[in-house]
């Protein structure tokens, strides 16, 4: 065989390998691409458990209870799918036939061995459960007074929606705090830690580590979120015997009063909180937008031996129904009807005994759309969370920058700029961006998306380059810039009839 045709023969055979390869890695399953390009070598056990460890924030010296550990040594191999409960409950266009069951069996499967636990996930003994990184210093709610909302050191509970006087029923007259915990399991965990592999330097595009795969969590991943109230007894009676942790939570009460200052309006104690709202989430392929939401409410009225047998069934989501206006749920002020909305169920017995005086229990978000009794009223789950990513954007359109241009108010006009607001409302897939002015898709993970932020907000504020994440960022931010002075000068002629120079 000649030179040449030995190099011919070569090339040949180099080419069939590649065609092999490319074919193989087309054929793999998504979790085998997933675990064919996952990092390995992370670096673990770096990230604070709670707001202001080491610098303040420690239980004083006469706390004897126990103190909060932030899982974080997350799986490095995406772990192979269980035999979830769910999973034997068809669907049909997009969601359950069954979706009753379906909510049942996600409940269930939160609660196991984490109940017995206390939700210290390090004692759970039936699987493993993790927690997201940078949730210790977070400016969710109060963001005039950065890093507040953070981490309490007793159960590891971040600070969250705050509910207006008369909220929950006739009887609460002031307002009351949320505190939430949530906890996600091993394929869960596994996208996390992709992210945060190095966590001096997250990667948001490396959620699902396959770079031609949408950037989202794997089927199969699951949250479950429990939320406490610093509501009593006496302002919502159907608390009574409800599940009741000690947290070290602000001691003043009222946030237009905190958030005027100075920081010291912020100071903590350990106090007891309430357990009120559980919702939870799961990625499963076969729902319309990829994920389906479901939330509960505790309601001491029904029977059962334990707080958790007492938790009543609100909902399930896995649609917005994107093309339903706002007249056609709502036709009345006041007077909305769920009917139109087929992408969810509800439970109207629980809609009706949950708005029986003293009780203002809502369920229901715009449009009647699905959220919980402590979630945005304006809003609705699937909505809020569509929205995760990075940069953060608005959660509702109440709080956009359109907002005051185009006057949305919820109150006055709450069905009108359907062109604008249904865009919150979109049944956007699974590790796609919401907003053109996002980089990264956080998968409806809105603990995701903070925590990208809260890591933004303390390591990129310096002017030297410092991690890639904060290079980004800024030629982002210098991108953004440029596009709106485009805009502005766009079309006009300066000197000599040319257009007009912008700053780029």
């Amino acid at each position: 065989m000649t030179g040449r045709a030995a190099g011919r023969l070569a090339v040949a055979a180099a080419l069939l390998l590649a065609a092999l390869a490319a074919a193989g890695a087309a054929s793999a399953s998504p979790d085998a691409l997933r675990n064919q390009h996952a990092k390995q070598d992370c670096r673990r056990g770096a990230f604070k458990d709670y707001h202001l460890q080491g610098a303040g924030g420690d239980p004083g010296p006469g706390y004897r209870g126990r103190v909060f550990k932030l899982s974080q040594d997350y799986p490095d191999s995406l772990p192979p799918k269980e035999d979830y409960p769910w999973s034997a409950i068809a669907f049909e266009d997009g969601g359950p036939v069954d979706p009753e069951a379906f909510l049942a069996a996600l409940l269930a499967y939160g609660l196991e061995g984490n109940v017995a636990a206390d939700f210290y996930a390090e004692d759970n003994a039936v699987r493993a459960w993790y927690h997201m990184p940078w949730m210790d210093w977070n400016s969710e709610i109060a963001a005039d007074w950065p890093g507040t909302d953070g981490r309490e050191f007793v159960h590891g509970l971040t600070h969250e929606f705050d509910s207006n006087p008369k909220t929950l029923s006739s009887l609460q007259g002031r307002f009351v705090d949320t505190w939430s915990g949530a906890y996600f399991n091993a394929r869960a965990g596994f996208g996390i830690g992709q992210v945060y592999c190095d966590p001096d330097d997250p990667d948001p595009a490396a959620l699902n580590p396959d770079p031609g795969g949408f950037n989202n969590f794997p089927d199969g991943a699951y949250i479950i979120k429990l939320l406490f109230t610093t509501a009593e007894e006496a302002q919502l009676p159907t608390l009574a015997g409800t599940l009741v942790w000690q947290g070290d939570i602000f001691v003043d009460r009222s946030p237009r009063h905190r958030n005027q200052g100075p920081l010291e309006r912020f100071r903590r104690a350990v106090q007891p909180l309430r357990l009120l709202q559980i919702d939870v989430a799961v990625r499963d392929d076969r729902s319309l937008t990829g994920w389906l939401f479901g939330t509960f409410t505790y309601d001491g009225r029904r029977p059962g031996k334990t707080p958790w047998e007492r938790m009543v069934p609100l909902g399930l989501q896995w649609g917005s129904n994107p093309k339903v206006l706002y007249r056609e749920t709502c036709p009345e002020a006041g007077a909305c009807d769920p009917q139109p909305l087929t992408q969810q169920w509800l439970d109207k017995e629980a809609l009706r005994s949950l708005l029986k005086p003293p009780y203002t229990l809502d369920h229901l978000g715009y449009g009647a759309r699905l959220a919980g009794p402590v979630d945005n009223p304006k809003a609705a789950c699937l909505g809020c969370h569509q929205t995760a990513g990075f940069p953060q954007v608005p959660i509702e359109p109440e709080v956009a920058a359109l907002a005051p241009v185009l006057g949305l108010d919820d109150r006055k006009n709450p069905g009108e700029f359907q062109d604008f607001r249904m865009s919150y409302y979109r049944n956007l897939v699974s590790g796609t961006v919401f907003s053109e002015s996002q980089l990264y898709a956080a998968d409806y993970s809105l603990q995701l998306s903070m925590s990208l932020q809260n890591f933004a907000a303390q390591r990129c504020a310096v002017a030297e380059a410092g991690p890639g994440l904060c290079r980004t960022l800024r030629a982002w931010a210098e991108a953004r810039r440029r596009f709106v002075a485009d805009i502005l000068g766009e079309g006009v002629p300066g000197p000599g009839g040319a257009p007009l120079a912008t700053d780029r």
